[in-house]
């Protein structure tokens, strides 16, 4: 996802301000059970990320919304990606270890990094994608299944070690 234009930026400080898409965008997030990561339940892009209509037209990644509400939307003008620490593409909780600032290079990094970690999420062989499509299905019937899975990876693959 590129920089938001003034454009943009304008059209999402109008979309974070307004209660009804804030309240839509909530109503697509649920808390699942022994995870620290707001999941997304609404639509999903071609690499796992929530995707969210905010209005006029306009589709934005489903965390950059959540990062508009959590940081100002000023703060994404000079956002060049924001990155999961948590590994999860549809995670929309915005702080030190889910969603945070960094750069495409950086980003990249992160991920080389990890993608090869037994058990670590990047390295699914159902892709991005398929993957976030069958969580965020298991999350909209009941948040427990999507723990049930996660229960299920950490038994097999035990817990992903953080690089940094």
């Amino acid at each position: 996802m590129t920089r938001l234009d003034e454009a943009g930026l304008a059209q999402m400080a109008g979309a974070v301000r307004d209660e009804a898409v804030v309240a839509r965008w909530r109503a697509k997030t649920v808390q699942v059970p022994g995870s620290r990561c707001l999941w997304w339940t609404g639509a999903v892009s071609g690499r796992g990320h929530g995707r969210f209509w905010v209005g006029a037209g306009r589709v934005v990644i489903a965390h950059r919304f959540a990062f508009a509400l959590e940081c100002e939307t000023e703060a994404l003008a000079g956002v060049e990606v924001l990155g999961h620490r948590c590994d999860n593409p549809l995670c929309q909780r915005v702080d030190d270890e889910h969603v945070v600032v960094s750069s495409y290079r950086q980003n990249r990094r992160e991920w080389s990094a990890r993608k090869d970690l037994t058990g670590s999420p990047l390295g699914d062989a159902r892709g991005a994608r398929a993957r976030a499509r069958e969580l965020r299905d298991l999350a909209r019937r009941d948040p427990a299944l999507v723990a049930e899975d996660q229960r299920r990876l950490l038994a097999l693959y035990g817990e992903q070690m953080h690089l940094w």
